[in-house]
């Protein structure tokens, strides 16, 4: 009697289960979509509208009740390409859409507090709600299996995100600034990483969590972080609870810059380019700025923007580093150079590459441009990373956090420290004429 083998499953390509690649793909096929309507004359600017309003400057009822379509079409414009995406990926469909329905809700209540006039005065934006509002729900209930389908799926929203915030970096900014933006950006990052990797040794931490410590205290907070754990493999607890500190940090710093800068007298230039420096987020570094000047957030974009290029050059140069020192045992010969690139993070790439046709496409077309394509991706990057906070909130255990003791806010603390001190002489030296003063 002949018995049959069933035959093994055939395992199924990364591009296709990979949320990295599908970032890649979703964060292209926005700016193309986006940059396709604006050419044909037909921009997508209903994007931008879905957005609340400075309340109760404006008649926030108002608003709603005439851009209802709007928010209509960002939520299924946004379950429709996640869900294939998750779908395709393996997980369950039915599952995911009544989780990011419930997200989607939870978002618009977050954006609603984002965008109350007095608490936004204070730096208290959509970051900070999310993950209040995340972390009171994970820690209060057990979140069920239908919830964890879009909960869980923190890297694949903000990795996608992530994509799309390329098309607001643009390289003209570096041109402007003559360099010394990039100078100065160099140096935060060089200084940041080393004291991170001295620290976290000294305390006893592995190399992912430090290299997870340096991106997310001297490049760009939560992206950063995020990006560098996974090229790296870090613990996502711990990659979590980086993501926290920078959150409150950055909170921090956006009261305490501007104040010091005031009763320091600085020069409003040598001000944004300090806080472009030592700020640990883009939106709390934006707010800080603006409680200074115009100019000061000119600076500020300067140095920031080059902070945040750093992204990529970081998660390759930790991928590289994880796999032929941490993760290599004494003796084996070094990996091919295909492992390195399965575990550098794809998107990366794609943010780099929406970095350059954005600023392509703006150099020829111009506010039209910018109006019509940029405004409305950033909205859509918005939500993407208003989601991404919830579900870090969500899946973040207070009772983890606690269990990690003091050490790694030491470790954290003391990288921003230090970074606030270099950021200070460096913005003095290259944007205050001590050296340079190239915005003047």
């Amino acid at each position: 009697m002949a018995v049959s083998h069933a035959e093994p499953a055939k395992k199924r390509s990364v591009l296709v289960t990979s949320e990295d690649w599908w970032a890649v793909y979703l964060g292209l096929f926005l700016l193309v979509v986006t940059f396709g309507a604006f050419v044909s004359g037909s921009p997508l600017n209903i994007l931008k509208t879905a957005m609340p309003v400075m309340w109760p400057k404006s008649d926030l009822a108002a608003h709603f009740a005439a851009n209802a379509g709007a928010y209509v079409f960002m939520y299924l414009m946004l379950i429709v390409i996640t869900g294939v995406a998750v779908a395709v990926m393996g997980g369950k469909l039915a599952h995911y859409v009544l989780s990011f329905t419930a997200l989607f809700v939870l978002s618009v209540v977050v954006l609603v507090l984002g965008s109350q006039t007095e608490l936004k005065t204070y730096g208290l934006e959509y970051p900070f709600w999310a993950l209040i509002i995340g972390l009171i729900i994970g820690n209060t209930w057990t979140l069920p299996a239908w919830f964890r389908a879009g909960a869980g799926r923190t890297e694949f929203f903000i990795k996608t995100g992530i994509v799309l915030l390329g098309v607001n970096l643009p390289f003209t900014t570096v041109v402007q600034g003559g360099g010394w933006g990039f100078i100065e950006a160099v140096c935060i990052v060089g200084i940041g990483f080393t004291v991170a990797f001295i620290v976290a040794k000294r305390l006893g931490f592995d190399n992912p969590f430090a290299a997870v410590l340096g991106a997310g205290g001297s490049v760009c907070g939560v992206s950063a972080a995020i990006a560098v754990g996974g090229s790296v493999k870090a613990n996502q607890k711990h990659v979590g609870y980086i993501v926290s500190l920078v959150v409150l940090y950055a909170l921090v710093l956006i009261f305490l810059m501007p104040l010091l800068s005031r009763l320091m007298g600085l020069n409003e230039i040598v001000a944004g380019a300090w806080i472009g420096g030592s700020e640990l987020a883009d939106a709390a570094g934006l707010a800080a700025a603006a409680m200074i000047s115009d100019k000061a957030v000119q600076a500020f974009t300067l140095v920031k923007l080059n902070r945040d290029v750093m992204i990529g050059v970081l998660a390759f140069i930790m991928a590289i580093a994880s796999v032929t020192r941490w993760e290599r045992q004494e003796g084996q010969p070094l990996p091919s150079p295909i492992v390195i690139w399965d575990r550098f993070p794809k998107f990366v790439i794609a943010f780099l590459l929406a970095s350059f046709l954005s600023t392509t496409w703006n150099v020829q077309y111009g506010k039209p441009f910018s109006d019509a394509v940029t405004a409305n991706l950033n909205n859509v990057r918005t939500w993407l990373f208003v989601l991404a906070f919830l579900c870090i909130g969500c899946n973040t255990r207070i009772q983890d956090v606690r269990s990690m003791g003091s050490k790694p806010i030491i470790a954290f603390t003391t990288v921003v420290v230090v970074n606030f001190i270099i950021g200070f002489i460096l913005a003095n030296l290259l944007f205050g004429g001590i050296i340079a003063k190239p915005l003047g």
